[in-house]
Formats: structure tokens, sequence, C-alpha cells
């Protein structure tokens, strides 16, 4: 055992280390579904297990006394031990100490402990030197005095009120230098984004009593005049003008903001008509305190090629070819064409794109499309064409209204039969998440209903309602992932319905432990045949192995099925690996039934969670 104990009375440190798919009417056996599932298990392998890199070992470092969970954090992430192998030489052991002692005082102060003590020793007899630091954080500084003081256009402005309210610095309240340099930092940073062209701090101080224990804050600002947008000219486009500018969200004459100049670059960017956007702000007009703001644009190539592959238990591999093209006219209208192949489903389809009078919140989408699918359930081919008009509203929710032609020919069981339907609909949907590809905290809605009448067209007379949600949040450092799904349909007789507008249940997104929309409804034959209405759930919890690796846990429930009195829920549980691949999320997962007796079975899914 090596043991150092330092007493620390040290000045002031000021920073803080904060750290389409489509689809055949013919019958799957029993031994291609096997060979099916056989190909996907062999393609999972090739993308799931890639090499690990482990990590070198290096000294540990455990912290005690009476440090709290963030103190010890900031210590940990200024104590870095990395660079040192696991066992050091004897003569790097002084060199350690002191970087210990120094990082560690360091990241005390910058927590308001200027008074603390530090023990550290050393355990050799491990495999790895682990190396304890017993922490007395003794007395903390209190803030005894705080000033900030806005002058000039700034001081009406409600982003700067914001600020510092949201800074957390308050007379009592234990200094934090972060909180100091963060909102030092944010002021000088919003003099700038936000139109102050001569605005500065004339005067920012922190002084530390450390006999006292106590400190002051002075912060002033003096923003000057608000400048406005100035002239904005656009170049490089061969779209009509009116397009190009509805994508622009300032005009001449209102406040400068930088963050709508970014805010615009990526709507134009977003669009998918231009490869390059650069947006730009000239030299300020001292005399009409104007800004004047240049977007130079370039146009993307016309057509494209669309690839791409996937692969699921419930589809097989799956791949996918069309080709687009983004600029049919200069109104910005685009045309698409695709095919998607997979065993269970092959098909393609074509639409066409019409951008509204707000381009970047309405549209006009037509579409037709063919699909032969085959499942454990059912055949079907249908097509299908018709017309969506998409906007998204002020809340961020997206509407869709809808009109749909579908002729669908299918065997469920014995039954084959062709249905032609007209189905007028309307979805309302959306998706909030913290990270668009691995969010920890987000959640999707959406709820949709749709119908048809014999008296317009259709063979059959319908009303379904469906509703879905996902949740997820974190705890005890992983996610908890909760999903659930709702349909009811108002039929007469659902052997009216055809396969498509039936619910089934079972599979990857659906109650895993069963196959690809097995369970539902059956016949006298003990077939599955679908149901008017549908109820699935689901409860998962994944942790991290490592940052690509999560082992997860799971339990599913729910049915398809006709009558509230006959709703017979089928559960499942079972665990997983999730990989964070380059290509986004992968899930391979084992479940089984749990309520009877079943084999193990394996999924495989990709895609993001929300």
């Amino acid at each position: 055992m090596i043991a150092l104990a330092v007493k620390v009375l040290v000045p002031p440190a000021l920073g803080l280390h904060c750290g389409l798919t489509y689809t055949g009417m013919q019958s799957l056996a029993h031994h291609r579904y096997h060979n099916r599932q056989s190909k996907t298990f062999i393609l999972m392998l090739l993308m799931l297990f890639p090499a690990l890199a482990f990590a070198k070992d290096t000294p540990n470092l455990h912290i005690t006394g009476n440090a709290s969970e963030a103190v010890a954090n900031n210590i940990r992430a200024l104590v870095d031990l990395s660079r040192y192998p696991c066992r050091p030489p004897k003569a790097q052991y002084g060199l350690i100490r002191r970087q210990i002692t120094a990082n560690s005082t360091d990241a005390l102060q910058a927590m308001g402990y200027y008074d603390s003590q530090l023990s550290l020793s050393a355990d050799e007899n491990d495999d790895c030197v682990s190396v304890t630091l017993d922490v007395n954080t003794g007395p903390p500084v209190i803030l005894k005095h705080v000033q900030v003081e806005i002058t000039g256009d700034a001081a009406q402005d409600p982003a700067f009120t914001r600020l510092v309210e949201q800074a957390q610095l308050a007379t009592g309240q234990r200094l934090q230098h972060d909180h100091y340099s963060n909102l030092k930092k944010s002021l000088q940073q919003h003099l700038i984004s936000r139109g102050y062209v001569h605005g500065e701090l004339t005067a920012h101080t922190l002084k530390v009593d450390t006999k006292t224990h106590r400190a002051s804050i002075t912060l002033h600002v003096d923003s000057g005049p608000r400048y406005h947008f100035g002239d904005v000219a656009v170049s490089g486009s061969a779209l009509n003008p009116s397009l190009v500018n509805a994508y622009v969200s300032f005009q001449e004459g209102e406040p400068y903001d930088s963050g709508r100049m970014l805010e615009t670059q990526q709507s134009f960017l977003g669009a998918g008509y231009f490869s390059a956007v650069r947006v730009q702000k000239g030299e300020p007009d001292d005399t009409t305190r104007r800004i004047p703001v240049s977007i130079a644009l370039t146009d993307n190539n016309r057509w494209s090629l669309l690839t791409g592959v996937g692969i699921s238990t419930d589809t097989g591999p799956r791949v996918r070819l069309g080709v687009e093209n983004r600029r049919v006219n200069k109104a910005g209208h685009r045309f698409r064409a695709e095919t998607e192949l997979s065993e269970v489903q092959q098909g393609a389809g074509a639409s066409y794109q019409i951008p509204l009078k707000d381009p970047l919140h309405e549209r006009l989408d037509l579409h037709t499309s063919f699909v032969n699918e085959n499942t454990d359930s059912n055949e079907n081919e249908r097509w299908s064409t018709g017309a969506d008009y998409i906007v998204e509203l002020e809340n961020r929710w997206v509407a869709t209204t809808s009109l749909e032609f579908l002729r669908e020919t299918y065997q469920i069981a014995d039954q084959v039969d062709q249905a032609e339907l007209l189905i007028p609909g309307f979805q309302l949907s959306r998706v909030k998440a913290d990270d668009p590809v691995y969010p920890t905290f987000g959640w999707r809605l959406n709820t949709a209903v749709r119908f048809a009448d014999q008296n317009l067209s259709s063979t059959a007379s319908f009303l379904q309602l469906t509703s879905g949600g996902k949740l997820l949040f974190p705890l005890l450092g992983g996610r908890v992932l909760m999903r659930t799904d709702l349909g009811y349909t108002e039929v007469n007789d659902v052997t009216e319905l055809p396969a498509s507008i039936r619910f089934f249940a079972g599979g990857d997104s659906s109650v895993r432990g069963f196959a690809y929309e097995s369970l539902g409804p059956e016949d006298s034959n003990g077939e599955v045949i679908g149901g008017r209405h549908l109820a699935t759930g689901s409860l998962e919890y994944d942790h991290p192995l490592t940052e690509k690796w999560h082992l997860a846990v799971f339990t599913d429930a729910g049915n398809a099925f006709n009558d509230f009195d006959a709703f017979e829920p089928r559960h499942s549980a079972g665990l997983g690996i999730r990989w964070r691949s380059p290509l986004g999320p992968i899930r391979l997962d084992l479940a089984r039934a749990v309520d009877e007796h079943r084999d193990w079975r394996l999924h495989l899914s990709m895609g993001p969670d929300l």
C-alpha cells in the first residue's frame, strides 16, 4: 500500500470540465419457411458479429469519502489514467500522484470546494493497479453577491432574459464555475448571433474569498442597437423563384438572427432539390442598421438511382431498386418509380409529388402500386392507386387526407375472392426524439380512420380506426421502450374484407415468439383468417454492454380478434442483442411463448427505434 495525504488550499480556477414493400398467389410450404429462416440467420450472423475491439487495460480509479456523485464524476472526467499502463513502473508513481492530486483539486474547485482534503492510496495486488482517492470536500464556497446587468436593446430581448433566468446563479447557492462561464459565453454568443454588432461585455469578474468561503459574480452587457436583416439575394437555381423563396424563413426588415439563417440552410438542404447551400451575411450597414444576406444554391442532379437492402425474419432478405426525378419541371414536381423484392413480398410502384403553397410543409402525392404477398396465413395480389394531401401543422403534427382505390385478389384458408374498394381516409402522426438514429428519449404517435361504402363503388362497407404509439425513456443507465398498436373495424362480416384490411398479429414488430401474421381468429379447420380488431403491446429494456452493443429483455402480448368477449391475448418473452451499426440499429431477438409450449423463435429486424 502506498498512501499520500494532502491539504488543499489553492487559488480559484475558472473552469469546470463538464463534461414500397410489395409482394404472389402461391402457397408457402412449411419447409420453404424454415429455408427462409436459415438464410436469414446466416445473413444475420454476418451482419451482427463483426470482430469486437477491446480497450486496453489501464489503472482503475475508485473515489470514496463524502463527494457527491456529480463531484466524483467531475473528478473522473479530469483525472485521466488511460495514458498509463495497467502496472506502471515504480518511477512513474510520483508523477501519477501529482497528476491525480492536481486534477482532483481543479475538479473540486470547479464545483465550489476550495478547502478539500485528499488521501490517495494504491493497491498493487490486483492484475491492474487500483487507485483509491478518498475525498473530504470541506465546506463549499457560497455565492454572496450576483449582479447581471444588461443595457441597450438587449434589455428588451426575451432571449437574454431567458439566459439569465436559466443560468442558475443566485445568492445562497454553492459556487459552480461552469454556471458562470456558461452564462458569460452564452451572453457573448447571443450578442453576435442576434445582431448586436457593437455589443460587448463591459465587465465580467468572479471573485472567491477562500477564507470566508464566499464568492461574488459581476456581469455587465452593453448591447447597443440591434441590427435587422437587409437585402436577401438568392442565386444559382433553375427552379421558379417563388418556390425557392418559400424556403427562406426570414424577410428583409426583421430583427437579425443567425438561427433563422441556419434554419433556412437546413430547409434548403432538406428539400432534396439542392446539393449545396451557402448562406452568408454581408457587411453590416451602420447607417441603416441592416445586414444583407446572400444565398448561393447548387441544384442537385435531376435523376438519381435508389438502391437499398434489408433483412428481417418476417420477410427474409429484401432488395430495393428505383429511380427518382428530383426536378420534373421548374415548379419542383418529383417523380419516383421503384421495386422491392423479398421472399414474402414482391412489388413495384410509382409516385408523383407536387409541392404546394408552403412546399416545406405541404404537398400532394399521387401514387400507384402493385403488390404480391404470400404469408403463412394468406396470399394476395393487390393493385392500388390514390392521392394523399399531406400537411405539417404548426404544432409539428403531420395530417394526411387520402383517397385510395384498391383492387385485391386474395386467398385466406379456403376463401378465394376479389374486392374492389374506394377508401377515403385521414391520419395524424408525430415523432419526437432527442436523436434521429439512437434516441434516449422520445415518442411516436399515430392515429388513422378509413372507410368504404357499397354505395360508393365498393364491394364491401366498413369503418376502421387504428392507433399506435411508442414511448422511449432512460432508466438505470439503459432505456425502456414501450409499444402499443390498436385497431377497430366496424363491418357486418369480416370475410367481406380483403386480407390487407383484416388484422393479424405476430412477428418482429408485433408479438415476438410467433411467426409473421400467424395470430388471429381461426376457422373450423384451425387456419388463421384474420380479425376485425387488434390489440398488441410490448415492454422492453435494453442496457449497454459496450458503446455499440446492448443487451435487451422484453415481453410482448396481444392478438387479433373479432369480438371483445373473445379476446385471448398471447404472451411471449425473450432477450436480444442490439447493434448500433453504421446502417442504423439492428436487433436480434430470441423469444418464446409463455402461455403454451412452443419452440424458441429467432427475430431479426432493422430500422429506427421510433
